[in-house]
């Protein structure tokens, strides 16, 4: 063999190594979502389960059922998960792309006694929340840009948050 036949073959080969790390990297982003959410990451994967969609570390999933904040808290922690704290406006604007027009109960409760809402980790919401009346004590978003009051007895979608694995 000569060298320029050695050169060949390599380029051939780290081109083909190149290729196949992009194409899998951005396989989600061409083909559309997947089922499995896997992300390669400084040489570990983050993964969640299927169905939930992975942001930022961080796996939701978005019901399609619907029930009361108080059912829907208790089904996120069956899940090993809680009702989603948006604190950060990325995490915000990610939820509600994916949300589109539906309501969906977020991990965002009014304590009376405080007269100030409260994630459900008992962090301090600084936001503002539309639409608050007199029992009116649970948030969703979605149906707008913005944190909505709502009744907690109502049924609703719901959003629950893990960590990614």
């Amino acid at each position: 063999m000569n060298w320029h036949t050695i050169i060949s073959v390599l380029m051939v080969v780290v081109l083909k190594v190149v290729g196949m790390t992009l194409f899998l990297m951005y396989f989600p982003q061409i083909f559309g979502k997947n089922d499995f959410n896997f992300v390669p990451t400084k040489g570990y994967a983050t993964v969640c389960p299927t169905g939930w969609a992975l942001h930022q570390g961080k796996c939701f999933l978005l019901t399609t059922s619907e029930s009361s904040w108080n059912k829907s808290r208790s089904y996120c922690e069956g899940e090993g998960s809680t009702l989603a704290i948006v604190n950060t406006p990325e995490k915000l604007k990610f939820l509600q792309d994916i949300a589109g027009a539906e309501m969906y109960f977020i991990g965002l409760i009014y304590q009376p006694a405080e007269k100030r809402w409260r994630w459900i980790n008992n962090s301090v919401f600084n936001g503002n929340v539309t639409n608050h009346r007199q029992n009116f004590n649970c948030v969703t978003i979605g149906l707008t840009n913005t944190f909505d009051a709502a009744l907690c007895d109502i049924n609703h979608r719901w959003i629950c948050e893990k960590n990614a694995k």
